[in-house]
């Protein structure tokens, strides 16, 4: 891997607010630690800062909200831990300050995950890789391109350690170090007693990595894709690579021929989580089980929106496919089609080119701009409940809601376009019922 270790320096004096930082570090006992010096070192573009001190930062992390007109508040008052947040440009940055977690700086460096993540530079102005403090090697690692633990009990203390440790590995292109793998395997069942939210954060984030096929390689082999997702999950690893593949060539072309795909695919469902993470989660567990992507749902705690266009999606057998070929081709009828399984229409969309794989991927591009088209707004019905009470004598309740359901499938499958087919097709099927 290659590390300017000349040009760090220039890289976080690039970082936005970062000099603002300095310059509020009046006592000289904050320090930069772990990933921002690591993507530093290699290129990476830094989003994310974590600061240390030996006093309390708390007074230094409120004053800096103030003058950068960022968000603070707190992740642990216990432990005077707090975060900062500021939008720059099309990011959204986060500053994180703390106290050491132990007796000294080497100590807090100790209890930290991976050598890679165990670097601390002093905040003054003279700043540069010169100063680096590395007591675990974790520079030498970079550079050899490993992962390698800090200490045996790094994955003891945190479990969550072993999948930010594949994300490291996926994102980064790193080997992982024979003993630090091997300790993954040992202790990989500890991610059962793991906060959900934490989990999937690392999961989403291995899975939208572009080399997201290693990810799940490499899951398999520290065992934790066994202990998330069950015993089929190692059997089925080459298919699930190969799944993936397909999933990302068919997006892909569709991006290549629509670019507004690419934008559907980065929405955010919630926070971690847009909709290309959603599918490729749903779809592949579903290869491994068909009810699995709803049980984690529920057990990871996702939020009910992301549990209902995962139900949805699921819901997606031969008949739902079926019916796709059915659909007139507007907006209307797409949008009827998408209410039935209760799904944002693109998502649908998307979900439809990679499990209706009968259908040639023009047929799909075909309704990429239709579906473009259909906003969030809920859509009102050709006839509404003062007609059909006049003109058809039903009654509020289910007899109506029968109706408007069968006026829906109308439209969905192009008997009905304007509001004068929908009357001429209810009054003619209501005759005919008499």
């Amino acid at each position: 891997m290659q590390v300017a270790t000349d040009k760090l320096s220039d890289v976080l004096r690039c970082c936005p607010h970062f000099d603002r930082l300095l310059t509020l570090n009046t006592t000289n006992d904050a320090y930069l630690v772990g990933g921002a010096i690591r993507d530093g070192l290699i290129g990476r573009p830094i989003t994310d800062l974590d600061l240390i001190s030996a006093s309390d930062p708390t007074s230094m992390a409120r004053l800096f909200a103030k003058q950068i007109g960022g968000h603070w508040f707190w992740l642990d008052k216990d432990r005077l831990q707090s975060r900062v947040v500021v939008n720059h440009e099309d990011d959204r940055l986060y500053y994180d300050f703390a106290m050491f977690r132990a007796a000294s700086l080497e100590l807090d460096l100790l209890d930290r995950d991976f050598t890679i993540n165990a670097l601390a530079l002093s905040m003054t102005e003279t700043i540069s890789a010169f100063s680096l403090i590395d007591p675990f090697s974790g520079l030498g690692d970079l550079q050899q391109g490993t992962l390698r633990m800090v200490s045996k009990n790094a994955f003891a203390n945190d479990a969550l350690r072993i999948i930010k440790g594949v994300r490291h590995a996926t994102a980064l292109g790193l080997e992982i170090e024979a003993e630090t793998l091997k300790a993954m395997q040992i202790e990989n069942e500890g991610l059962g007693r793991v906060a959900p939210e934490r989990v999937r954060q690392e999961v989403w984030k291995t899975l939208s990595d572009k080399q997201a096929g290693r990810g799940l390689q490499l899951l398999c082999e520290c065992k934790a894709g066994e202990t998330l997702f069950g015993r089929d999950f190692t059997y089925q690893i080459n298919r699930l690579n190969e799944q993936l593949k397909g999933i990302h060539e068919v997006w892909s072309q569709l991006t290549q021929s629509h670019p507004i795909v690419k934008g559907w695919l980065a929405q955010e469902i919630e926070q971690g989580l847009s909709n290309e993470t959603l599918l490729l989660w749903t779809l592949l567990l579903t290869s491994i089980d068909h009810d699995l992507p709803i049980q984690l749902a529920d057990k990871w705690l996702l939020s009910r929106k992301a549990r209902a266009n995962i139900r949805a999606i699921v819901a997606l057998d031969q008949v739902a496919l079926n019916e796709f070929v059915t659909i007139a081709h507007n907006e209307r009828a797409f949008t009827w089609w998408a209410a039935r399984y209760s799904v944002d229409p693109k998502l649908l969309l998307l979900a439809v080119a990679i499990l209706g794989s009968m259908f040639p991927l023009d047929a799909i591009r075909t309704w990429v701009p239709l579906v473009a088209r259909i906003n969030d707004q809920r859509l009102s019905d050709q006839v509404d409940g003062h007609w059909l009470r006049s003109e058809l004598g039903l009654k509020e309740g289910p007899e109506m809601t029968k109706a408007l359901q069968l006026l829906r499938n109308a439209e969905i499958s192009g008997q009905v376009s304007n509001k004068d087919d929908a009357r001429r097709f209810l009054v003619e099927h209501y005759q005919n019922k008499d």
